[in-house]
């Protein structure tokens, strides 16, 4: 049966340099349109400053305007006065059909003295009244056209009070066009009212004088409930909302943003409130705005242009970042052939060169760990290897030693039954522990009990060993095969040769760092001079040197580091000592031979 390959769905991925290329593009930009946002919101809250400046300063200027024209209309009163037909006239109330004070000739005065006076350059007067306390109007037409008459404005009379003493302002619900300033007449002598002066303005012509000097794009407004006059062309249909919207206080400007007829305008209104007038200056926001948006559209322009050098600028940095980086992933991809060895020097920034001088370390270092590796593979082979050179066939020898057993327990030997039964133990250890790297104390003891039984059998009472080992160290592992070679190599090159009785201890104390040092302790002849171990080497000629002390010492140093090496201390022929230390460790599970 054929597996299934497994499928992994991963994500796309995007290289390092679109996204620094990216980022950096996304990042000006950005920046750039706030920025874009931000001048463009302080400078129309200036500009928008500024024009409420100007707009308000044109509105007082309109207003001061409107002023001079009211004190003008209010000082041609007395010019007309100071004649005496007409003064005679309103005292007498009496108009003769013909001679010197009649109704022609007094209008006729009138008229002169109109157009001697500074009013008649404005061209916005239409008419002037006198009437007379009989009821009698004087009228002098003053525009070139016929006024309607005064009388069909018996309203107009009607609402002036004729105590009051100050320049009037009226309007008429049926004349929208029109306004009259009024002012009683009162004898000088007597004191008593003699009639009351009115002057005719054609609204649409004052609100046109007012508006000289203009921006022709504005305009200007003059109303209240009755009227309304606009100094522009076809204004009319903006009444409305003009009046709906403006709501200037009593005693200050108002400044306003009004929606008439489509178009949105800046308003600055104030009230005349001595005249029951509200004038009104108007300009078109999108005219006032037009530079601060031609400015802006040079403003996107040159943000667009500074995105694009963004963007090549990023493609150089991104590039000139991602270099050493792709330099890297291909040296790598050497290296991982086996074409080259390490990354060559990256000099081009510091942190690359310093991370190819880390990655390099690195690869030496798993070059040490692997060759070290393989080599404590082949010394633990190698050690087994010599402890089972004997071993050709183990069910045939175990076979034969079991035979031999049987045959000296049969005739009474009990020494060589139980020399026969220790080597068939031996050989049986050495066996079934062969591919194990740790084995627990007590079954390494077992090993070496064996070992000794045998030795002491050899030299039977030349030799004695004495073991000390607490108990609660005899569950620890240790490497296997780590504590015979020592026993050995005591018994071989220290004890053997002695002449007398020798003396083996085997010791393992615990110490203060949780490490386990184990001591084989003799009292052979020692060493005249003590060894280097890790340059023991083997010979043909001598087969009882010292080469299992240096693959043990190999051993231990790759399985525990260089502070578990070997150490010997001698003084010959009175004490030497082998000794290790190697870390605690209790066993996880059983072992079983």
């Amino acid at each position: 049966m054929k597996a299934t390959p497994l499928r992994i769905f991963t994500r796309e991925k995007h290289s390092l340099r679109s996204f620094i290329t990216l980022a950096i593009s996304i990042t000006v930009t950005v920046i750039l349109l706030c920025s874009t946002f931000f001048y463009y919101y302080k400078t129309s809250l200036l500009l928008r400053g500024n024009l409420e400046q100007s707009i308000t300063g044109q509105l007082n200027q309109v207003n001061q305007n409107i002023m001079e024209q009211i004190d003008t209309i209010d000082s041609t009163i007395p010019l007309f006065l100071s004649n005496t037909m007409l003064l005679n006239a309103l005292e007498t109330s009496s108009f003769p059909s013909s001679g010197r004070n009649s109704r022609f000739q007094l209008e006729k005065q009138m008229s002169d003295i109109y157009y001697s006076a500074p009013l008649s350059g404005r061209n916005f007067t239409d008419a002037i009244y006198i009437v007379c306390d009989s009821g009698t109007i004087l009228t002098s037409y003053t525009s070139g056209y016929a006024s309607a008459p005064l009388y069909q404005g018996c309203e107009l009379l009607e609402s002036i009070d004729p105590t009051d003493t100050g320049l009037l302002c009226r309007t008429l619900d049926s004349e929208k066009n029109a306004i009259y300033f009024a002012r009683n007449l009162f004898n000088g002598n007597t004191g008593n009212h003699m009639g009351l002066f009115i002057i005719h303005i054609n609204l649409d012509k004052w609100v046109q004088y007012c508006a000289k000097g203009l921006d022709p794009y504005w305009f200007i407004c003059l109303y209240n409930q009755q009227i309304s006059a606009f100094s522009g062309q076809n204004m009319a249909e903006k009444d409305f909302g003009l009046k709906g919207g403006t709501n200037p206080d009593k005693d200050s400007v108002s400044f306003q943003e009004l929606s008439l007829d489509g178009r949105t305008y800046f308003t600055a209104s104030r009230s005349l409130n001595e005249f029951d007038l509200v004038s009104v200056v108007a300009a078109p926001k999108d005219l006032l705005l037009e530079d601060l948006d031609d400015t802006m559209k040079s403003y996107l322009l040159l943000l667009a242009l500074t995105v694009l050098a963004a963007l090549s600028i990023s493609l150089i940095i991104s590039r000139a970042i991602t270099r050493p980086i792709d330099k890297m992933i291909y040296y790598i991809d050497r290296i991982s052939t086996g074409e080259v060895k390490s990354l060559p020097p990256m000099q081009m920034y510091h942190e690359f060169d310093v991370w190819a001088q880390s990655f390099n370390q690195m690869l030496k270092q798993l070059d040490i760990y692997y060759n070290d590796n393989f080599q404590k593979q082949l010394l633990l082979k190698n050690a087994e290897i010599r402890a089972l050179q004997s071993q050709i066939n183990p069910h045939f020898l175990f076979n034969v030693l079991n035979t031999i057993a049987w045959k000296a327990q049969i005739s009474d030997n009990e020494e060589i039954y139980q020399m026969v039964i220790s080597l068939g133990e031996l050989l049986k250890m050495n066996t079934l522990s062969k591919e194990r790297d740790f084995i627990t104390l007590d079954k390494e003891m077992e090993y070496v009990k064996f070992y000794m039984y045998l030795q002491q059998m050899r030299f039977e009472d030349k030799i004695t060993c004495h073991i000390q080992i607490p108990d609660h160290l005899m569950k620890c592992l240790i490497p296997c095969f780590c504590i015979q070679p020592l026993v050995e190599n005591a018994l071989t090159h220290g004890l053997e040769p002695k002449r007398g009785k020798g003396r083996l201890i085997i010791q393992v104390i615990e110490t203060d760092r949780h490490e386990m040092e184990i001591s084989i302790i003799d009292n052979g002849i020692g060493f005249a001079q003590i060894p280097d171990i890790s340059k023991i080497t083997s010979s043909e000629k001598d087969s009882h040197t010292h080469i299992g002390l240096r693959n043990l010492n190999k051993r231990l140093e790759l399985l525990f580091g260089s502070a578990s090496r070997l150490n010997i201390e001698s003084e010959p022929n009175i004490c030497t000592s082998v000794s290790m230390r190697i870390p605690i460790r209790k066993e996880e599970k059983s072992v079983d031979f």
